[in-house]
């Protein structure tokens, strides 16, 4: 009977050029986005890839440049020596921190066109490196990037609200449902078939296309990677088509039907989201930004002004690095101690930032679930490595190996300008300090780069099983009720 009703139903689907048109829209909407996202990706690899060849050409370089340079007999200035520890870290230094694109990228952009990926490193304030970019929460639903995430989560449940809404409704209307219950035919049954359907045409489609490009396209996208893709755009379609099925078993007018199921989506797809977008920022405001660049251009200023008092906390900070002469510090001991005393006197602000990230962060993670569009938006996103939690880890990650790069320059240049090595004799050149350049910390990417399955999505399994069974409830009415029109 269930294939009956199944073969039935193709047939007479085939027959109006809507299934057609649906079909067409799934699948070029599915190349298209996935296109987008692909080379946005590309994009991103190219970046990372010049950036990481430019790093080791710099290295290779200097290499096979040192014997030259040793020799050279000319006057250099040492920033424009990538021989001398000062110009190496203040003008010279090639080091990029970088967090490539995973597998999954493709799939949702999400914010990684606002998110910095690459940075290229100085010894300069933390605050002129890591500090410099505003992020927005993650529940930024508004239009953004036309990607696999903005066909799931905006495209697929209209085309299967076009599909569903007249299903079993119009055979109500028609008096076909009470020919249907003398041949022995289950309203639930039909109504379950009807839905199977017509959900097929719409997800089928776009998980063949979708999962064959991206398995196409990239070696490192697994079949784990795509079965998870198809879960959470399946969890998604069924809700929709059970929602549909659930609308349309209050036995209402098609016309009322899809007139509530496209009030449902502008609700959970646009209204919920923006409304809780625009609470969250209400409600955790991030701190002025010209505040704050205000405060570090006073507090470089005065640090600046005060250098010699600048000088002697670092030097009290750092008893290691004091010398037991009394030679005066030269201009890189000097800079060193002021970039770490702006850092320091910035400390106050740059917590107020984490402190604004982190609220926002939870208040989306708590709200994301009043819609599904956003449950599963964060899930897409954070699936492709494209949200705010893999950010944030970059950037504590950049964070540290400024540090490290600081701590490293720090040490070299306090004991260089002790043995000085950055006074050159009288008509010669000062001696190279740092001739391996490979002794510079690199950048180690600690990124977690595995993408598990999104639990939070059980609460969209429970919403579907909640609409299923209502949908039984009110169908077994409905058939009563025709049952007993039958029999008078």
């Amino acid at each position: 009977m269930n294939r009956l009703i199944i073969t039935t139903e193709l047939k007479n689907l085939w027959r109006e050029k809507l299934t057609v048109a649906v079909l067409s829209i799934t699948l070029i909407f599915a190349a298209l986005s996935f296109y987008n996202g692909y080379h946005f990706s590309q994009a991103q690899h190219a970046v990372i890839d010049i950036a990481q060849q430019e790093q080791l050409s710099a290295i290779e370089t200097a290499q096979n440049s040192l014997t030259q340079r040793l020799s050279e007999q000319g006057s250099i200035k040492w920033w424009e020596d990538i021989y001398d520890l000062r110009g190496q870290a203040f003008y010279l230094m090639v080091n990029y921190a970088t967090k490539p694109p995973l597998a999954t990228a493709p799939i949702a952009v999400g914010q990684a066109d606002v998110f910095p990926y690459y940075f290229r490193m100085l010894i300069s304030e933390k605050q002129n490196v890591v500090q410099q970019y505003d992020y927005v929460n993650p529940l930024q639903l508004l239009l953004g990037q036309f990607d696999l995430a903005f066909v799931v989560i905006y495209i697929l449940p209209l085309l299967i609200i076009g599909l569903s809404y007249n299903a079993l409704t119009q055979e109500q209307q028609t008096g076909q449902l009470r020919i249907l219950l003398l041949q022995g035919i289950n309203p639930q049954h039909l109504l379950k078939n009807q839905l199977l359907v017509r959900l097929s045409l719409v997800l089928v489609p776009f998980l063949l296309c979708s999962n064959s490009l991206l398995l196409l396209s990239n070696k490192d996208f697994t079949i784990q990677n795509s079965l998870i893709f198809s879960l959470i755009v399946s969890l998604y379609c069924l809700f929709w088509s059970y929602l549909a099925g659930f609308i349309v078993s209050k036995g209402k007018s098609t016309a009322t039907n899809a007139a509530i199921l496209v009030a449902c989506w502008l609700a959970f797809v646009i209204i919920i989201p923006a409304t809780l977008n625009t609470l969250n920022g209400a409600a955790n405001p991030t701190p002025s930004r010209i505040h704050y660049v205000d405060s570090l251009r006073e507090q470089a200023d005065s640090a600046k002004k005060a250098s010699e008092k600048t000088l002697a906390k670092f030097f009290q900070d750092h008893p290691e690095l004091a010398s037991a002469n009394d030679n005066p510090s030269d201009y890189a001991t000097k800079k060193i101690a002021t970039i770490i005393a702006i850092e320091q006197a910035m400390h106050d602000f740059d917590q107020e930032f984490l402190q604004i990230q982190d609220q926002q962060s939870q208040y989306a993670q708590a709200f994301k679930l009043l819609s599904p569009a956003t449950l599963v938006y964060s899930a897409l996103v954070d699936f492709s490595g494209n949200g705010l939690t893999r950010q944030q880890d970059f950037m504590q990650a950049v964070a540290q190996h400024h540090q490290a790069l600081q701590q490293f320059y720090k040490t070299q240049i306090v004991a260089a300008s002790q043995r000085g090595d950055f006074t050159p004799c009288r008509g010669c050149n000062a001696r190279p300090t740092l001739k391996d350049l490979t002794v510079i910390p690199q950048f180690k990417n600690t990124v977690n780069d595995t993408s598990s399955p999104p639990w939070s999505l059980i609460l969209l399994v429970l919403a579907i099983f909640a609409l299923s069974l209502k949908t039984n409830q009110r169908v077994i009415q409905i058939g009563s009720a025709q049952s007993q029109e039958v029999r008078v």
